[in-house]
């Protein structure tokens, strides 16, 4: 990769100061692991954003996009290519009675604050969750038996061949935290959202229970990227964690949570190697001891 050449095309389309390069992505994760990324993008609007896929596609260079790194492990040698994280124009509201169009880049804990100020109701669940609006349908997270899918109208979103489209919840294919666009190679832009009319204090009543659920349950004061593990049918993944004795076990400056045993924590300086050997052990476990195959939340990204 010739970085004078690409920045000189950054340049000439404008956007120069929206990139850095070798940007450290530890800054830009709940876990504070990783290395740096080739190229790190904030595009502000969707023409920004445009230019950047463009140059991605000239010098065929490939890109990832992040949230707020809240479900995200980097590792340590960083990523080879261009990662984008969505900035301020992704962050945009546009309220119609109980409908709300929301862009992809704003915080579930802030998108949760405005509606409940509203008196509007469904988001509850979601002032739990420290990631952004694109992660959390990606994802299709939730909390406490409910999820995105149950509030999402429709999608939009940008194709590789830079098109904009737009799904309703069928095209999406919602099933316990995943969506038909994970494997896509498509950038969330703006989600609808179908709220209802609730009593504002009922619903921060709500919003306090489940933050008094989460910070008993979870290790909520400790650097973590959620959970590690999705749930395997009719277990709790952290169940099965802590039955194999896996609960506690340290690597490096890496530990799995006392607390609950489906996070893993970051204790100071740990790296994204001592995190993969306690993830691979927890798997190697449970495939031992009960037969059953972890499946991963957390989303791993970048160079062995």
């Amino acid at each position: 990769m010739n970085t004078y050449v690409i920045n000189n095309e950054f340049i000439k389309k404008g956007i120069e100061k929206v990139v850095k390069f070798k940007e450290p992505l530890m800054n830009h994760t709940s876990l504070k692991i990783g290395g740096p990324a080739d190229i790190f993008c904030i595009p502000n609007d969707i023409e920004e954003l445009m230019k950047i896929i463009s140059i991605s596609q000239k010098f065929n260079i490939p890109f990832w996009v992040i949230g707020n790194g809240t479900n995200l492990l980097v590792l340590d040698k960083g990523v080879r290519g261009i990662v984008i994280k969505l900035g301020k124009g992704f962050k945009k509201m546009n309220f119609i009675d109980k409908i709300v169009k929301v862009g992809a880049g704003t915080s579930l804990l802030y998108l949760g604050r405005i509606t409940l100020n509203r008196g509007l109701s469904g988001l509850e669940f979601a002032c739990n969750i420290p990631g952004t609006l694109g992660g959390a349908i990606i994802n299709n997270a939730g909390f406490n038996g409910n999820c995105m899918a149950d509030i999402v109208q429709s999608v939009t979103f940008l194709t590789k061949e830079k098109k904009i489209e737009s799904v309703p919840p069928p095209g999406l294919n919602f099933k316990y935290r995943e969506c038909n666009l994970k494997d896509k190679s498509v950038i969330i832009l703006e989600v609808t959202l179908q709220l209802k009319e609730g009593n504002k204090e009922k619903i921060e009543s709500i919003i306090k229970e489940y933050i008094k659920i989460r910070e008993v349950k979870q290790p909520v004061d400790k650097l973590s990227a959620g959970s590690i593990f999705k749930n395997p049918p009719s277990y709790y993944a952290g169940e099965l964690i802590e039955k194999v004795g896996a609960k506690g076990l340290s690597q490096g400056k890496a530990a799995v949570s006392n607390k609950h045993a489906n996070f893993i924590i970051n204790n100071g300086n740990a790296t994204a190697r001592d995190v993969l050997y306690l993830i691979e052990e927890i798997e190697k476990r449970v495939k031992n001891i009960f037969g059953i195959k972890l499946v991963r939340e957390i989303q791993i990204l970048g160079e062995p």
